[in-house]
């Protein structure tokens, strides 16, 4: 049975050991740090809208957006992508809509 994304990454917390996960603004740099050799990458909310919108991350870009963009560097690479979700695109009410994006 193979190791899902998910379940490598709760196997890397649990570990006794840092973590490293990079951070990367798109697919082509969530490969490069997959390339480099690191077992996780993080999506940044920063790097991601500036590489989108060319600004700094100011709650501009959508769940929606955002939850597309981590599918497309999931799908880039075989690592666990961690995602930035900070502000639950709405607060408390939404905060479980976005868990399970």
């Amino acid at each position: 049975m193979e190791t899902t994304s998910a379940q490598r990454l709760r196997q890397l917390l649990a570990e006794d050991a840092i973590t490293v996960a990079p951070g990367a603004a798109d697919s082509l740099s969530a490969k490069l740090v997959q390339r480099a050799g690191f077992q996780a990458v993080y999506m940044t909310g920063f790097d991601v809208t500036a590489s989108l919108i060319g600004t700094p991350d100011l709650g501009l870009l959508t769940q929606t957006e955002m939850t597309n963009h981590a599918a497309n560097m999931v799908r880039a690479v075989d690592i666990p992508v961690i995602a930035n979700a900070d502000t639950s695109y709405g607060g408390v009410a939404n905060l479980e809509r976005t868990l399970h994006s």
